[in-house]
């Protein structure tokens, strides 16, 4: 092979060489950037979901303090007869309170979180759902029997779908079910929605502790 031959064919290989390691590096480049956009959207919807659902958990927390409440002054109407009207009045303003902060604040984030959540942090925010309004229902329940007329809700439509067949399975009277024992299965509820939201942002301690 002439020198000249020999010069051409060692161009073009050369050539051909650079053209693929520049190719290999483009293919490079774009699949890193690619994994970048990816890992950045995972981000910005991991960090949308967590607001998401630290705004659920906070206002469910603020609701069933409100309805806690509610409870104190119930309680104290037979250890205290002779202000049984007072106590009756104070509950009752109470769960109006509970109930205006649930058609608005309450309703708001649940529509919020209906949009945003995965299916564990759907089915534990219902449940969530199930075991305030019930407490709540048989709160207003309590009352009613108390001060012999109904309560007025507003646009909400007492009790939710199924109360009595929901108490049934609770294991609760219908008619006349344990306030405490409600209470305590929504904070149960309230803590397991805790537990699934932080572990469906991978981060334990990621939401407030209840």
């Amino acid at each position: 092979m002439d020198a000249g031959l020999a010069a051409v064919l060692g161009a073009t290989v050369g050539a051909l060489g650079t053209g693929a390691t520049g190719l290999a590096a483009a293919l490079l480049s774009r699949n890193t950037a690619r994994h970048q956009i990816r890992a950045e959207s995972m981000r910005a919807l991991r960090e949308s979901r967590r607001a998401t659902y630290l705004a659920f958990a906070e206002t469910h927390e603020r609701y069933l303090d409100l309805l806690s409440t509610t409870l104190i002054p119930l309680g104290r109407i037979e250890r205290f007869p002779d202000r049984r009207e007072e106590w009756i009045e104070k509950a009752h303003k109470r769960w109006d309170q509970a109930l205006k902060y649930r058609q608005n604040e309450v309703q708001k984030i649940r529509v919020v979180l209906s949009l945003d959540a995965t299916r564990p942090v759907a089915d534990a925010a219902l449940k969530v759902t199930e075991r305030f309004t019930l407490l709540s229902g048989a709160t207003r329940r309590a009352i009613e029997a108390l001060k012999g007329q109904g309560l007025d809700t507003g646009p909400l439509s007492p009790p939710l779908p199924g109360y009595i067949e929901l108490l049934a399975e609770e294991g609760l009277d219908p008619e006349a079910p344990d306030l405490g024992v409600l209470q305590d299965r929504a904070q149960d509820a309230y803590k397991a929605f805790l537990r699934t939201a932080a572990d469906a942002v991978g981060e334990n301690g990621l939401l407030p502790s209840g």
